[in-house]
């Protein structure tokens, strides 16, 4: 997970000339009737194609908690908020209690509400290998918001982590192994950011094996292509007087590449530049350019 940030994200004129009138016709239907009114209107507001290509054009075609690549796949656009029912659950146990919610209705067709999402972490899957999925839950500590309350407005204790909050993302940690944990390194995280770690990890599946297998292996092409740098760069800087701009060049592209390969629209950038991070007391000459 890397920080989404959402000033980045550009909103169709028509499309929210469009949205505007349809949230004005949603605050006046009855409740018997809101949730029709919703989903006769997807393809109109969160199923356009110039809202998923306005998600898209942030960073790239990958889901925005997971960062899996969604070339070929198809992209769910997240109401991180959800639009219809919430499912309470035990945080303790991260089971489904029998207690719901009406959820946040007034919320549908607002783009601020919206993330890019891969199918495997917006949808429930339960089985024996795995359990994970956004689905209809959205914990958080306290009371949740009045109905109607303007999003910039509502002021909830969110337990998932956003990738739209700078400091939810900067909480999240990679090991080698790419299983998600937490930046203990800097300091020892509070019992309220446990709790909101493990719901994350859970709500967004983000511990399935194969996605942490994934985020390892892709750690290490950062540690390979490092390890590749420092030797160019040894070669560079022990020939003193009598290096070529021939060293210098090799030198540029492998820092090119490893740029390019944990940039905001890489797979896995969350993970890569934790990698990074592990690196740096190795190699010194990072603290240049890095």
């Amino acid at each position: 997970m890397i920080y989404i940030n959402p000033t980045r994200i550009i909103i169709p004129p028509e499309w929210d000339s469009k949205i505007k009138e349809l949230k004005k016709e949603l605050l006046l239907k009855d409740e018997d009737k809101r949730t029709a009114f919703i989903n006769s209107k997807r393809e109109e507001s969160w199923g356009h194609p110039d809202i998923l290509n306005s998600l898209r054009n942030v960073v790239g075609n990958k889901c925005w908690y997971s960062e899996v690549d969604l070339t070929g796949a198809d992209p769910n656009i997240d109401h991180f908020r959800p639009k219809g029912k919430v499912k309470e659950i035990d945080v303790d146990s991260l089971s489904a209690t029998k207690d719901e919610c009406t959820g946040y209705w007034w919320l549908a067709f607002d783009s601020a509400n919206f993330r890019l999402s891969s199918m495997h972490t917006n949808q429930r899957r339960v089985d024996e290998t795995t359990d994970g999925g956004k689905w209809d839950f959205f914990p958080i500590d306290g009371k949740r918001a009045i109905e109607k309350t303007q999003l910039a407005l509502i002021n909830e204790a969110v337990l998932p982590f956003d990738p739209c909050s700078a400091t939810d993302v900067s909480l999240m940690w990679f090991g080698p192994d790419g299983k998600p944990g937490f930046k203990d390194w800097r300091r020892v995280p509070t019992l309220h950011e446990q709790r909101r770690l493990k719901v994350t990890v859970w709500l967004f599946h983000l511990d399935k094996l194969e996605l942490a297998t994934k985020r390892a292996n892709a750690m290490e092409e950062i540690r390979t292509a490092l390890q590749s740098a420092d030797a160019i760069y040894q070669i560079w800087t022990q020939k003193g007087q009598g290096a070529t701009d021939q060293e210098k060049n090799f030198f540029d592209r492998a820092l090119a590449d490893i740029k390019k390969n944990v940039s905001d629209e890489a797979q896995f950038a969350g993970a890569k530049r934790c990698a990074l991070q592990i690196a740096r007391s190795e190699y010194l000459w990072m603290e240049e350019y890095f």
